[in-house]
């Protein structure tokens, strides 16, 4: 299956081929060097991005063992930004972030979080995205209590009636607790009725 793993992956039918494989294939303690080899030598950001190919990326980075993960992780995590505004690679970065070392997560952060303009536009990017919301809700999962709360005050900072800002807070907890909504002259907030 290694040998025609790339082109299985792309195929709706043997897409499932391929995870059935790789499930059974690490639940009996079989090396799997030669199937992450076969994704890591073919365009991995192609197969992560594709409909039917993210699901082998993601079954591949959750049952490799520590050393391939790494390999996977260090491929993939570069081009977050772009899989995370894709349908299908929005996926995959999620399940990267969910797998990821607190050195690698650092990285990440910095590049979201960070100062200057490249770091505001990708925070900007993914607040804004309708998939990339997603993998900025996991992103801020991922974070201790104090740096959650830094990064939540930089996602307030750009969010806008517009975009998914208030929902990713909302999300992860982390919501202003009416700060900046209108309130009745009693204090209590509006009632709303969807």
């Amino acid at each position: 299956m290694s040998k025609n793993m790339y082109a299985l992956s792309t195929q709706q039918h043997g897409c499932r081929v391929v995870q059935s494989v790789l499930q059974a294939a690490s639940a009996a303690k079989l090396d799997l060097s030669m199937s992450v080899s076969a994704i890591l030598e073919g365009e991995i950001e192609y197969l992560a991005m594709h409909p039917y190919g993210n699901y082998a990326v993601q079954v591949c980075l959750r049952h490799c063992d520590g050393n391939q993960r790494v390999q996977l992780l260090a491929a993939l995590l570069p081009r977050l930004l772009q899989l995370s505004t894709s349908k299908h690679g929005s996926n995959v970065a999620e399940t990267l972030l969910m797998l990821a070392q607190e050195p690698q997560m650092a990285e990440v952060s910095e590049q979201v979080f960070g100062t200057g303009p490249e770091c505001r536009n990708a925070l900007q990017r993914l607040v804004e995205h309708p998939f990339g919301n997603y993998v900025l809700q996991t992103l801020l999962r991922r974070m201790g209590p104090e740096q959650r709360s830094e990064a939540a005050a930089a996602v307030r900072a750009v969010t806008t009636s517009s975009n998914y800002g208030r929902s990713v807070l909302t999300r992860v907890g982390e919501d202003d607790g009416g700060e900046g909504r209108d309130q009745q002259a009693d204090g209590a907030l509006p009632l709303v009725f969807l």
